[in-house]
């Protein structure tokens, strides 16, 4: 899975865009982003202007997977329901 399609699942999904960012950037408030590094991808909590690792990851794909769950668990926790995304 790419950056591209799981952020087109998220949407699908009706996930908050504000729940996440896909840029590497630190969102405009609390959220969970993804970035390349030079040795894999990390999955980061963002809040407060910082950014708190959460996983790290070998590939995109894992990167995106592990994302869209912590993205689930966000919502779960804010009463909005889980996610229903089907992964390609």
């Amino acid at each position: 899975m790419t950056i591209q399609q799981m952020a087109a699942l998220l949407r699908r999904a009706g996930a908050p865009d504000w729940f996440y960012v896909t840029d590497g950037g630190l969102g405009g408030g609390e959220c969970v982003g993804v970035e390349p590094r030079a040795n894999g991808w990390v999955v980061y909590y963002s809040e407060r202007g910082g950014k708190s690792p959460l996983e790290t990851c070998a590939d995109e794909d894992g990167a995106c997977r592990s994302l869209i769950r912590h993205v689930d668990q966000m919502m779960r926790h804010a009463g909005l329901g889980g996610l229903r995304v089907e992964s390609p």
